[in-house]
């Protein structure tokens, strides 16, 4: 089975991953000028393509949290036994503010986000019989967005059953 390919950001230092989003911002813009010390005038430049690439890069991967398989996958090779990979997850959390989510194209990641703060979820994650589950579930929702699965504590009398075929 092929690795999945996870941002190499989340082993960063942990404490840079406990700023506030505007410290955070402050912190990335002033290492990304400080990686570069020409004196044309670049070090603007250079600061906000890094900035833009660290942006696409944890876009793309909250993203990729979307799907079941891919969260199952990065489970079963041990991602989310590495404290680090878990302060990752903690410091990704920001995608949840407005600001930020409006780019996010698939809403379920923001949701699969918040479940893999949850270690209890992290470990049920790791079994394929979950990857399925969660699966059929997610594709259920698309086809009847009013769909509950029997049992659900949230089931609403009104919502709309799906059509026996």
């Amino acid at each position: 089975m092929a690795e999945a390919t996870v941002p190499e950001a989340f082993a960063a230092d942990t404490q840079s991953q406990q700023l506030s989003s505007t410290q955070r911002t402050e912190a990335l813009s002033a290492a990304a000028a400080g990686a570069y010390d020409g004196t044309d005038g670049s070090d603007t430049e250079n600061a906000a393509a890094f900035l833009k690439e660290r942006f696409e890069v944890e876009l793309e991967f909250v993203q990729c949290l979307a799907n079941p398989w891919y969260v199952n996958i990065i489970a079963q090779q041990g991602y989310f036994d590495k404290p680090e990979f878990i302060n990752y997850l903690k410091y990704l959390m920001y995608w949840r503010r407005p600001e930020y989510a409006r780019f996010v194209v698939y809403p379920h990641a923001l949701a699969f986000l918040d479940l893999l703060q949850n270690k209890s979820f992290r470990d049920e994650i790791k079994k394929i019989d979950e990857a399925t589950r969660l699966t059929v579930l997610q594709q259920n929702h698309w086809r009847w967005p009013n769909y509950r699965e029997e049992g659900d504590a949230a089931e609403d009398e009104h919502a709309e059953a799906p059509l026996s075929r």
